[in-house]
């Protein structure tokens, strides 16, 4: 994976965005991390049992977006403890989209829904469709319990269902895609995101 800087690593919406600096071309962010054994590193900590939680927790404030997205990941293989929720909190305000809704996940997660609201509205307003469909999907995941507390939510998923914009400054051209491509980014938008996730996660929340 170091070697070839595979692209796996990067969670997709933070993908999008650092490939902005690169014309959009996702190779590039690969080429261009320097420290990519360094996230490699806080992926891999959950196998290291107690010491591997530490070095989470030392990571939370790390400089670097991909090892704070890491990091909180990370913790969720782990039994939650108050002290925790306290440090993750803050983190649904990150800059990064990808780091505040993994801190909604945990939050969401451990019953602490009102926290994570902030993030997930914010991601369902995003002209990044895989940052809606992140925050979609990661409310699919919930309990009914946890989704009765989402119902504020509900305008937020609509908007995200009605926003055609899928790579906000990098938006191709639609027209002059060929027929195919055009058809593949229909399929992710209208398809994948729009019904199997957000028309799903509303109808759940709105039945919870």
């Amino acid at each position: 994976m170091i070697e070839t800087r595979d692209l796996g690593l990067i969670d997709e919406t933070e993908m999008i965005v650092r490939a902005t600096e690169y014309d959009g071309v996702n190779y590039e962010v690969g080429t261009h991390c320097e420290n990519y054994a360094h996230i490699l590193e806080t992926a891999d900590f959950p196998r290291l049992g107690e010491a591997g939680r530490a070095g989470l927790m030392d990571r939370l404030d790390d400089p670097d977006s991909a090892v704070r997205y890491w990091a909180i990941t990370g913790l969720m293989s782990y039994e939650m403890e108050d002290t925790v929720l306290q440090r993750i909190g803050p983190l649904v305000q990150d800059e990064s989209i990808s780091v505040s809704l993994a801190a909604a996940d945990l939050l969401c997660q451990n019953n602490r829904t009102e926290g994570a609201m902030p993030a997930l509205e914010r991601a369902l307003h995003s002209d990044l469709l895989w940052a809606r469909f992140r925050a979609g999907a990661n409310l699919s995941f919930y309990s009914r319990e946890i989704l009765a507390q989402m119902k504020a939510l509900i305008p937020a998923l609509q908007a995200a269902l009605n926003n055609p914009v899928c790579y906000g400054p990098f938006e191709p051209d639609w027209d002059a895609l060929i027929p195919p491509v055009q058809t593949m980014y229909r399929a992710q938008k209208n398809t994948i995101v729009g019904e199997w996730v957000l028309q799903r996660v509303i109808k759940r929340i709105e039945l919870a």
